[in-house]
């Protein structure tokens, strides 16, 4: 029984200018919706609404935007910067963290992808190692655009609604967060990190599958993951954290 070596590999330069490339068209891309979040933001003549809380339809706070609209919501108090670092601390190395990389390494080692990671323990620890290390990068990422921006990373679960506005909640806020202030915006922190850490798994993937098109399928993919995660929180309160399953 043969061992394939596994090779480190420089980051390439290709690589390396799509990732930065990915990151300056986001920013640039959000900078007329953050100018107009402040805007309005600042023009508000009435008190924000409780943290955890939408504004009220209509407002100034939603800019008439539908779509950026939730279903009332429970309330939290607001996250400092210090507890939005311990929420993505406990994202990456807690339950929801580790699982993840299981999952992702199990289904690559079933499907013996990438094939040039072979198979075996040492296959396996390979995998592993990659869908970890592309969450913590995640997770960092997200950290930083969160507390720049002042949005909440927490979902936020309806009560008292019927199964298809609690469904829809869910969907929302995987592209909508609420912010410091309590009010909607779109999630720049959660969508950018997920398709950024995407590209950013390139570096350490073998060609086969360190492709541009690979890494917009992984941002894809953690979406769907924090989908799934919002469903958890939404009909399972025991999933919550403990911010939000103990409310003030």
């Amino acid at each position: 029984m043969t061992t394939m070596a596994i090779h480190k590999r420089a980051f390439p330069p290709v690589r390396a200018g799509l990732f930065s490339t990915t990151l300056i068209l986001a920013f640039l891309v959000s900078q007329p919706f953050l100018n107009a979040q402040n805007t309005t933001e600042s023009a508000a003549e009435n008190a924000p609404p409780q943290p955890g809380q939408l504004a009220n339809p209509g407002t100034q706070a939603n800019n008439g935007n539908s779509a950026m609209q939730l279903p009332n919501t429970v309330s939290a108090p607001p996250f400092t910067v210090g507890d939005k670092f311990a929420y993505r601390v406990v994202q990456s190395f807690g339950l929801r963290g580790l699982l993840g990389a299981f999952v992702s390494a199990s289904i690559g080692q079933g499907a013996g992808s990438p094939y040039a990671w072979g198979g075996g323990v040492e296959g396996y620890a390979t995998r592993y190692a990659s869908a970890f290390g592309g969450n913590l990068s995640r997770q960092s990422m997200a950290f930083v655009v969160e507390s720049a921006l002042h949005q909440d990373p927490r979902y936020f679960p309806s009560e008292g609604q019927p199964f298809k506005s609690r469904a829809l909640n869910a969907l929302k806020q995987v592209f909508v967060a609420k912010t410091d202030a309590g009010h909607s915006q779109f999630a720049y922190g959660r969508v950018i990190s997920a398709f950024a850490a995407g590209q950013l798994v390139n570096a350490w993937q073998p060609s086969s599958t360190g492709t541009v098109g690979d890494g917009f399928k992984r941002g894809v993919y953690s979406l769907g993951g924090d989908l799934a995660y919002n469903f958890a929180q939404e009909f399972f309160p025991f999933t919550r954290p403990h911010s939000i399953r103990h409310r003030h």
